[in-house]
């Protein structure tokens, strides 16, 4: 064998062991987390508008979570590259102070999903969505009360508006009626809509509900509606919930196989989850399900949907 074959055999080997080395590493790097759901509040804070959440009879939430006091470490020690903060209350004052108590590490605060409940649909609304729109890392609001009693042609010129800057809406089914965000996801295509906690389930550990089933699935089936992997410690009616993966596989089964890879997101629901576990114990109930179902699609749920659906900088 002369030298140039045997040079031209040892570099093919050379790059087919640099091949591997890297697929062998991309399989066994932790896969980063976007968490987007986590909320923050003090409660020694007033609130003008009436105090929800949490209130005084909310015993183990009725304290301070605040980001560099309480999230920060937690966010380091569970590979937390990326934060979208949900507006805890309706204050309109909300909005901004959430902005401005994660301004000192945006890095890792990326986005806030503010609530504009008590003005969407008035002539208030414009003015604060503009000014709340400046700040990039503003990605929308959440609807999580209702205050009108039909949904006006005001109401629907608003969330126009919001899919023209490519914001987005949280729906917290509830005042909300399914038939409603169904409604609106079909009259407006290019509104990027996601329902929290699962759409609402309630988890007894039996037969998920076949009302609630018949019209979960109706949201799915609007392809601008994406499904948050959320709170599923919430979800269950009887707390402390359980920490088995088996228990919540009927309606993780239901989620995957109507809104597909691509329209699941995750949110951890910090702090509300500590009546039953800390925020480990939230990340290894999803890893539990979704890592069994190969490394394509935890991706996909822990970080890159995210970053499609709410326009955040890539975290990796």
């Amino acid at each position: 064998m002369n030298k140039k074959l045997k040079a031209s055999l040892f570099a093919m080997m050379l790059l087919l062991v640099l091949l591997m080395s890297s697929c062998s590493s991309r399989e066994t790097t932790e896969i980063p987390i976007v968490d987007c759901h986590v909320h923050f509040w003090d409660v020694s804070r007033p609130d003008p508008q009436g105090r929800r959440w949490p209130r005084k009879e909310h015993k183990e939430h009725f304290i301070n979570y605040m980001p560099k006091t309480n999230y920060d470490s937690i966010a380091n020690r569970n590979n937390v590259h990326g934060v979208v903060v949900v507006q805890s209350g309706q204050a309109l004052e909300d909005n901004q102070w959430n902005l401005d108590i994660t301004a000192h590490n945006k890095d890792l605060y990326r986005g806030l999903v503010g609530n504009l409940s008590r003005v969407i649909g008035t002539d208030k609304f414009k003015p604060l969505f503009d000014k709340l729109c400046q700040d990039e890392r503003y990605k929308g609001y959440r609807l999580s009360g209702k205050y009108q009693e039909k949904l006006t042609d005001a109401f629907y010129r608003d969330l126009a508006m919001t899919a023209a800057r490519g914001k987005t809406v949280d729906f917290l089914v509830g005042g909300y009626k399914y038939a409603d965000v169904v409604k609106i996801a079909k009259r407006l295509p290019k509104l990027k809509i996601i329902v929290n906690h699962f759409a609402s389930v309630q988890l007894n550990g039996g037969p998920l509900d076949p009302t609630w089933v018949k019209q979960f699935k109706a949201l799915a089936e609007c392809k601008n509606v994406y499904c948050k992997v959320s709170a599923l410690y919430g979800r269950v009616k009887k707390q402390p919930a359980p920490k088995d993966v088996k228990y919540y596989t009927p309606v993780l089964d239901l989620a995957f196989e109507n809104f597909g890879e691509d329209r699941l997101i995750y949110g951890s629901d910090w702090p509300v989850t500590i009546l039953t576990g800390d925020y480990a114990s939230v990340v290894k109930l999803m890893k539990a399900y979704f890592d069994g179902k190969g490394r394509r699609l935890s991706e996909k749920l822990f970080y890159k949907n995210a970053q499609k659906f709410y326009d955040i900088k890539k975290v990796k």
